[in-house]
């Protein structure tokens, strides 16, 4: 197949044509194509390989001509431009690029393509999927989930995490990140979006967990599709050995698809009558629907305040058992989410944060792919992910 530079910057052509001859010196040369002539020629050849495009500094200009050149270029489309605007860049995406290189770091970034091009895809990793329902406020499952995402991410090198309150998502807050892109901004073109884009849309947290934020604004949440939220979560599984989703108890149908994906559901309440009531009747509705069972675990949180309800009475009242209990540290918790950190990383020998970091033990080991399987059959059987410890890392409470 061959393969296309297209550029109207001899310098760029050739800086892009001496990556391509260091990688493979015996392949043919590229075709340097004048932006104004790509489509055509592309659209001429009968097996296109990797066409790189060196984009003009005008955003329009750039953008115009990626939409000519997409649609023959196959999957191997690559642009070349610069980083500082990053919604230009997703745009660039959903135009239909592979993957987009920073012009700064051109021969870098661009062996690092044409490699990840060449090779063969490996078998997609099966993450665990764990979705954390609160059926009422003041539950405290997106702290749960926060945290429970920046323990396996400890344990496992990453994670991923997704806040489905579209409306009033509080993740970003509880890390301290700042997204520029959240799942609304995937879900305006959810059925071709694919995981770069996703990668590019991920706010990334120093413990290792990369989040998908709820939009920015409350408008925006009206964009949000069910056929989104479940591409995007089966891409993450691919990304990721545990992706934690922070679902809302709306039952909307794009909330359905996030629990319908979910390996484990966890339902925190606390031990006080309201709680008690919300989460029985979110039961009820979810095994009507088929979405609890097995998968459903109870869990606790806060527990050990003054005039609650005895666990054996709550177990009894909703006919299951509680499978884990966060005590009350209402200190510890209250200063980690005033801070932007969780109370794992924040105060780990907290009573609340060794609790979490339990919960997260809780959940197992992740799914091994379908390769790490057949390689570890070959060699006599399947260890489980070998534990990895991160240093904890905060700051000061101030």
């Amino acid at each position: 197949m061959a393969n296309f530079i297209v550029a109207d910057d001899e310098s760029m052509a050739a800086r892009i044509r001496s990556v391509f001859s260091f990688q493979d010196p015996n392949a043919p040369r590229p075709e340097v194509l004048p932006p104004g002539q790509a489509a055509a020629r592309l659209a001429r050849e009968q097996a296109v390989g990797v066409v790189v495009a060196a984009l003009p500094a005008d955003p329009a200009t750039a953008l115009d001509i990626l939409g000519r050149i997409a649609p023959a270029a196959g999957g191997g489309l690559l642009a070349v431009g610069p980083t500082s605007d990053a919604r230009f860049v997703l745009q660039a995406l959903r135009a239909g690029v592979r993957d987009y290189l920073d012009r700064a770091e051109l021969e870098v970034e661009l062996a690092a393509a044409l490699k990840r091009l060449a090779e063969p895809r490996a078998a997609a990793s099966l993450g665990r999927v764990v979705a954390v329902l609160g059926a009422g406020g003041g539950a405290g499952a997106s702290t749960i989930a926060a945290n429970l995402a920046a323990a396996l991410a400890a344990e496992h090198r990453s994670a991923g995490l997704v806040d489905m309150k579209l409306e009033t998502g509080d993740l970003a807050a509880l890390l301290d990140l700042k997204p520029t892109f959240s799942l609304a901004d995937l879900c305006r073109n959810a059925a071709t979006f694919d995981r770069v884009m996703l990668e590019r849309t991920l706010a990334r947290h120093e413990s290792g967990v990369a989040l998908l934020a709820a939009p920015a604004r409350v408008a925006d949440a009206a964009l949000v599709r069910a056929e989104g939220v479940a591409r995007a979560i089966d891409l993450a599984r691919a990304m990721f050995p545990f992706v934690v989703v922070d679902v809302d108890h709306t039952y909307r149908e794009e909330q359905l698809a996030a629990l319908r994906q979910a390996d484990v559901l966890l339902l925190p309440f606390r031990l006080d009558f309201n709680s008690l009531r919300n989460v029985h009747r979110a039961l009820e509705h979810l095994n009507r629907m088929g979405l609890a069972g097995e998968r459903a675990r109870l869990v606790v949180n806060r527990a050990g305040l003054p005039v609650e309800v005895p666990r054996a009475k709550a177990e009894e009242a909703l006919n299951m058992k509680i499978a884990h209990v966060v005590p009350e540290d209402f200190k510890a918790v209250a200063r980690a989410n005033n801070n932007g950190v969780p109370v794992v990383i924040e105060a780990p020998n907290s009573r609340a944060g060794r609790s979490l970091a339990q919960l997260a033990r809780s959940l197992g080991p992740p799914r091994p792919s379908e390769a790490q399987m057949m390689h570890a059959a070959s060699r006599g059987g399947w260890r489980p992910w070998r534990r990895h410890v991160v240093p904890a890392a905060g700051r000061d409470a101030t």
